[in-house]
């Protein structure tokens, strides 16, 4: 979300906090910054799950964030593929440079 003073605010729907960067990109990896802090909470991980069989089971609706089950072929699938795109977008993660 595009802010006057041109930065940019970032959230997840439904969570109650949100993160400020300079511009889009900043935002987002502040973004994914605080919830991979905020995953290591177990309180946090605890009410998400919550939020997120609610969702799941209907007993809940929040714009924007989706649920739906998979089996363990499609988890193992995804993992793996993004497994793939993380490592070939960092740089630190290549190896043989000569």
């Amino acid at each position: 979300m595009n802010r006057a003073d041109g930065t940019v605010r970032a959230y997840y729907p439904g969570d109650d906090w949100h993160v400020v960067g300079t511009d889009h990109e900043q935002a987002i990896t502040l973004l994914h910054a605080e919830f991979d802090r905020r995953m290591t909470d177990p309180a946090y991980v605890a009410e998400h799950w919550e939020r997120t069989q609610r969702h799941r089971d209907g007993l809940e609706v929040t714009p924007g964030f989706e649920v739906s089950e998979i089996d363990q072929g499609e988890y193992q699938r995804r993992t793996e593929a993004l497994g793939e795109v993380r490592s070939v977008g960092d740089p630190d993660d290549q190896q043989g440079t000569a």
